[in-house]
């Protein structure tokens, strides 16, 4: 039987009061501008909702019943796999693997709130868009197919840190640091996958997946294994690199290496990815202050994990 969300019950009063009631309030610490920023999505996605609810249940009417399925277990999170070139992937399936995949960061964030999640078909690399879907919904498209659970796994992970870094569209010479941080969530993700898989998979015969997942991630790890530079001496050497493009893979992947140890030793600070992208684009200038404005929004108890990172770097503030 298909299930179609009630989006009548849906109303801003009562999305406001699900997030007065959540604890998003009652940190008086976490600052405004998260507060604001959420405010401002639940009333885009109430606005726009009212406007395809007829779209929505026009289009479910034609696909049959076990294409789309809306997930809102983990925390709230919702994720739906559109229908596209999957290479014999069931959308079901696909569903759980992101749900695993987001599940290790996403249990460090009880109180964040976000909005659904589109996922389609991409055959020129996986990308979170910047333009939000008719809803308000973040539109990630990945570029992957078949049983290949590992990528599929790594890719979302991806994708999702991008959210959590609230991502957005500005000239950002920076951007290197989210991209890597983004790569870091991918090793993370899949390394707490794998051991979870080892009990408690999607499906008691996904237990074998596990060893899959965790090759994939050591390889990655592996490959930059024999670089001795400590990540400030990485950094300097290819400071002009970086900031020129932001998403060289290869310079995001070491640094990425680096800074897994840091997430691995302190999994609470992944909350602190929350407060990244929400300053003025200023910041954005130098990596000083991209950092200097991170650490002064984050709240007290993710300072030291701040501190530490920009220590790594060699920046003070």
């Amino acid at each position: 039987m298909r299930i179609i969300p009630r989006f009548r019950d849906v109303t801003l009063i009562g999305l406001i009061w699900t997030l007065l009631f959540s604890g998003a309030l009652s940190r008086a610490e976490d600052g405004d501008a998260r507060l604001k920023k959420r405010i401002a999505e639940l009333e885009a996605e109430n606005h726009a909702l009212r406007k395809i609810i007829a779209e929505i249940q026009s289009t479910l009417k034609s696909v049959p019943e076990t294409t789309i399925q809306l997930s809102t277990n983990l925390n709230g999170l919702r994720i739906v796999i559109l229908p596209g070139d999957w290479g014999g992937a069931g959308l079901v399936d696909m569903r759980k693997v992101c749900e695993s995949a987001a599940r290790s960061i996403l249990a460090h964030l009880p109180d964040d709130g976000f909005p659904p999640f589109l996922v389609q078909r991409s055959n020129s690399g996986p990308i979170t868009l910047y333009r939000r879907g008719k809803g308000n919904e973040h539109i990630v498209r990945l570029d992957t197919g078949g049983r290949a659970w590992a990528q599929l796994a790594f890719q979302f992970s991806h994708e999702f840190c991008h959210v959590v870094c609230n991502y957005r569209e500005s000239k950002n010479p920076q951007l290197w640091f989210e991209e890597s941080l983004c790569e870091c969530a991918s090793l993370y993700s899949l390394r707490r996958m794998a051991d979870e898989w080892k009990t408690n998979p999607p499906y008691a015969n996904w237990r074998s997946y596990s060893t899959s997942l965790a090759s994939y991630v050591n390889d990655r790890v592996k490959k930059y294994q024999g670089r001795k530079e400590t990540i400030v001496e990485f950094y300097r050497t290819h400071l002009k690199e970086l900031e020129k493009t932001g998403t060289n893979r290869d310079l995001n992947g070491y640094i990425a290496v680096k800074l897994l140890p840091l997430f691995e030793e302190t999994p609470a600070a992944w909350q602190s990815l929350r407060y990244i992208n929400l300053g003025p684009t200023e910041e954005n200038r130098s990596f000083k202050a991209y950092l200097k404005g991170w650490y002064e929004r984050v709240p007290e108890r993710h300072k030291p994990f701040v501190r530490r990172i920009a220590e790594e770097f060699q920046i003070e503030f």
